[in-house]
């Protein structure tokens, strides 16, 4: 019996890499990564405003004002064209002067110029200091995020930032000390400029990283979003109208083309491909978008919770499925609404007699309960409710939602009618709200949404037939989306897998997306996943391709193949493909190669325990236990109360024979969690080994819920 424990090791090490892959999106591939731009050694360098002053003189706005004079007006005093630049001592002198000083997380940072320098300084409680120049800044208003230079060309984001309207200095993650060493300290990966912002900040973007010498190379041709990341053919363009002739490099877009060039960037998504998405692309084969099944993004009922930039709301809303779209609500150039809000014409555009996408006609007063010109007769103030993020960023939601106070009171999801009758009690509000609307509101799809997400969150089997049944008509994809990957998480019910199965050929790539991953679970998924390798999109090819890596399965389709090594070598940054790459090689008996991907991996997140844990199983993958141990010490420091880290230990010592100390680890571990019934079990198998049967038998007992 006691041969099961080295199998729970292996069976641990399974179900963990998926759990994993699933939260976080990892890659895989039979090969260590390469270096994107290859040197002996790391070539420091400058911050320039161009990486090609040839090019830009050719796409940038200088090339297009003569014919363009008042879209180019326009578009300089967007927050496009002031996403990123150099730092400035016209422009940036005054959050400087005079020497200013904010405390967080443990330390004081004080913002100071130094003659044409600007520096952030890191002043320790034992009295050391830190100096670090500042040399760039993303954005404008409300607030400006400055960019401190790193060794290999990495320049790192702030937290410390410049509250412009208040002239303060404020910090984004206030109330939440993150300290060195943590993903998201500023010194991390998390707030790395080159991988996480600049994509989104600047012109022809390109993140080159060098993984041999851990540094960046990174190019662009111009700070900020300028013409050529909306215009395509600019420059055959440029040179045509010189001769007189305006039409030819042109591409007149689609809607769907223009609206994934906006959401290429106004989205939360995981970056696919090492070329960049160029005007005309298609997002999903660049990108794979983030919705509602990875919790702790959005609120059950898929208002936004976390930043996750319109594009996933937006999808999911009714208005998007009626056909609207960025430009009939936003300027092109200002980035400005068409039309005013605060009467409601931008909305009564649809919604009135004669109005467009054969909309339901609303009249404000009637619908909303409130004066007209009141606050909350606007239809932006219910249907729209901004978040604040960053401290003084408030930012809409897209999603479009009824107000519903009942799911505040019964989930916490937020509700509009709240943020304005703050004085009342939240049962007031609750009152009102049933009263006015609650035949809207009590068998609402929203709410059974809420409800049935918010099931499948906390786990509980009710959510299996509340979403099957929300998914028989949903005409939504995203939610479809939302569903399917919700629900992979109760394989290998039956049912369940029959619908999983059934959205393989779902029109939406979403969904398809979403579905192929389930197939590690599914009896004859392998064969779905080969198949699936063919797709047309790009995302479920890679999502394919990552599916049968975790199974240990090779990858047949060249194309997949190909796609899916370029995914890891990009993404050879993070934390995620590093494990999976250890994972690979563990697998494949490339043992020697597993600790220097680890080490790399921890390197990027090293004060997250669950690092050294997952790095633990791999390395026991690999035969390494002596090392799999010392991480999973190190692992149990920083979490001195998860007992996933002595139950490991236990595992490790009865792998290696060592039973009387696997006992102690297993009896350490389910005193701190009596309810671990894993760890029972494995207790009772070396009690039995070690000729302990009545221990044995009570310990069974306690795996059995008795």
């Amino acid at each position: 019996m006691l041969a099961m424990i080295p199998y729970m090791l292996r069976k641990l090490q399974s179900q963990t890499i998926f759990c994993l892959v699933a939260i976080l999106v990892l890659a895989g591939c039979t090969d260590p990564p390469k270096d994107s731009n290859p040197s002996a050694e790391t070539k420091e360098e400058a911050f320039p405003f161009s990486h090609d002053t040839a090019r830009l003189s050719k796409i940038g706005a200088e090339a297009c004002v003569q014919c363009h004079a008042d879209e180019v007006e326009a578009w300089q005093h967007s927050h496009h064209a002031k996403a990123n630049r150099p730092i400035s001592t016209e422009l940036d002198a005054l959050a400087f002067s005079p020497k200013r000083q904010i405390k967080e997380s443990g330390v004081t940072y004080q913002l100071s110029q130094e003659k044409d320098e600007f520096v952030l300084t890191v002043l320790q409680s034992d009295g050391t200091s830190s100096r670090y120049p500042l040399i760039g800044v993303i954005g404008e208003t409300p607030l400006r995020q400055y960019l401190a230079k790193m060794p290999g060309n990495k320049l790192q984001t702030i937290s410390a930032t410049y509250d412009v309207i208040n002239d303060r200095w404020i910090d984004v993650f206030q109330g939440e000390d993150r300290i060195p060493g943590e993903w998201g300290h500023w010194t991390g990966q998390g707030m790395n400029w080159n991988a996480n912002c600049a994509y989104c900040h600047t012109t022809e973007y390109e993140k080159a990283f060098d993984y041999q010498g851990n540094a960046y190379h990174s190019t662009w041709v111009q700070q900020g979003i300028a013409c050529a990341e909306c215009h395509s053919g600019l420059e055959e363009h440029v040179e045509a109208a010189k001769a007189g002739d305006y039409q030819r490099g042109l591409t007149q877009l689609t809607t769907q083309q223009t609206e994934h060039n906006c959401v290429s960037c106004h989205s939360r998504r995981d970056e696919l491909t090492k070329d960049a998405f160029r005007v005309g692309d298609n997002f999903h084969d660049h990108f794979a978008l983030s919705l509602p099944d990875q919790p702790g993004l959005y609120h059950p009922d898929g208002k936004i919770l976390e930043e996750v930039f319109v594009y996933g709301s937006f999808e999911m809303s009714r208005m998007a499925h009626a056909g609207v779209s960025c430009m009939d609500c936003h300027n092109p150039h200002t980035l400005e609404l068409t039309l005013p809000t605060e009467n409601n014409m931008l909305c009564m555009r649809c919604h009135e007699a004669g109005g467009t996408l054969n909309a339901p006609i609303i009249q404000p007063t009637a619908h909303s309960f409130h004066a007209e010109g009141s606050t909350g007769n606007r239809c932006i103030e219910c249907h729209m409710p901004k978040t604040t993020y960053m401290q003084v960023d408030p930012r809409a939601d897209h999603g479009y939602h009824m107000p519903d106070p009942l799911m505040t009171q019964e989930l916490g999801i937020p509700n509009a009618c709240s943020n304005c009758h703050s004085d009342q009690t939240l049962d007031w509000v609750v009152e009102h709200a049933e009263a006015r609307h609650g035949e809207k509101l009590s068998d609402s799809r929203q709410r059974r949404r809420a409800l049935a997400i918010a099931d499948a969150y906390a786990g509980s089997p009710k959510a299996v037939p509340a979403l099957l049944k929300l998914a028989e008509d949903e005409d939504i994809p995203a939610w479809r989306a939302t569903y399917t990957g919700l629900l992979s998480n109760y394989l290998p019910d039956a049912t369940v897998a029959e619908y999983l199965k059934a959205q393989l050929d779902d029109e939406s790539q979403l969904v398809r997306e979403r579905a192929v991953k389930a197939m590690a679970m599914i009896e004859g998924g392998a064969d779905a996943l080969i198949e699936k390798l063919g797709d047309a999109s790009r995302s479920v090819r890679i999502s394919a391709a990552r599916t049968l890596t975790i199974m240990g399965l090779t990858i047949p389709d060249a194309r997949a193949a190909s796609e899916w090594k370029t995914y890891l070598e990009f993404n050879s940054d993070r934390p995620q493909s590093l494990l999976i790459l250890a994972q690979v090689a563990a697998r494949n008996n490339r043992s020697s190669e597993v600790p220097q991907l680890l080490q790399r991996a921890v390197q990027l997140d090293s004060a997250n325990p669950g690092m050294y844990h997952q790095g633990a199983i791999i390395l026991s993958a690999a035969g390494l236990n002596e090392a799999a141990r010392q991480y999973l010490y190190t692992g149990w420091e920083l979490a001195p109360n998860d007992a996933q880290f002595p139950y490991s230990l236990g595992l490790l010592a009865a792998e290696d024979q060592d039973l009387k100390t696997a006992v102690g680890f297993l009896e350490e571990t389910v005193a701190m969690e009596p309810g671990f019934y894993r760890a029972w079990y494995n207790l009772s198998l070396a009690y039995s080994r070690l000729n302990q049967p009545e221990k044995a038998s009570a310990a069974m007992q306690k795996a059995q819920g008795n």
